[in-house]
């Protein structure tokens, strides 16, 4: 299930993890082979349902699900992440 990509800023790295695990998917062999797609699915649904409302601050409803994604998809693309 390949969802359309939104056009806020704010869901770029979401977006852009979600199309490296699908071109990565056939590659993947092991435990692990199926979980690219859905994991790349579900970057792309929190990109398009939350990212109109980004940054998020913790006390906000979105916080947790986006800053999760969020650092799925900095790994995902190698970003640094010493500030987590």
């Amino acid at each position: 299930m390949t969802l359309r990509n939104t056009t806020w800023p704010s869901a770029a790295d979401l977006q852009k993890a979600a199309d490296r695990l699908r071109d990565t998917a056939p590659q993947i062999e092991g435990p692990l082979a199926g979980l690219a797609d859905p994991v790349a699915d579900w970057l792309d649904e929190t990109a398009n349902s939350l990212a109109w409302l980004a940054p998020y601050r913790e006390h906000e409803g979105g916080y947790g699900m986006w800053e999760t994604a969020s650092k799925v998809a900095r790994i995902i693309l190698g970003k640094d992440s010493s500030d987590d």
